[in-house]
């Protein structure tokens, strides 16, 4: 069985809510589709920073978009490729097949090298 990761936003949770529900869900609210979603939220891009008392000295930086990573069953569903994005391998959530992290991270390193910097050679 072949398995695609991909990683999404999208503006609000119900614009997730129902791009999940077009994917198939029982009248009991369970999914009837074999793909994994877990829904992150709003992530943090940047950690804020604390004083030892635990004030807020300098506040966290937060996407204000709604982020979705998706374990398929096969291929991406198309209808979702409008909210893919792509970022540094190794971020806020990764899924347990290797198949899968290996070739978004190949497709990744191909679309953003940037992400991918070269080691500095010791002098």
């Amino acid at each position: 069985m072949k398995y695609t990761f991909r990683k999404y936003e999208m503006a609000t949770q119900e614009e997730v809510d129902e791009k999940i529900a077009l994917l198939g869900v029982s009248e009991e609210g369970y999914p009837t589709h074999g793909h994994t979603i877990v829904n992150l939220g709003h992530i943090v891009f940047e950690q804020g920073v604390y004083d030892e008392e635990g004030n807020e000295v300098t506040p966290p930086v937060v996407s204000d978009k709604f982020h979705v990573d998706v374990l398929w069953v096969g291929e991406p569903d198309p209808a979702w490729d409008e909210n893919m994005i792509w970022c540094a391998p190794m971020g806020i959530h990764t899924f347990g097949s290797s198949s899968a992290i290996a070739e978004w991270t190949q497709k990744c390193k191909e679309l953003h090298p940037e992400f991918f910097p070269e080691p500095e050679e010791a002098v």
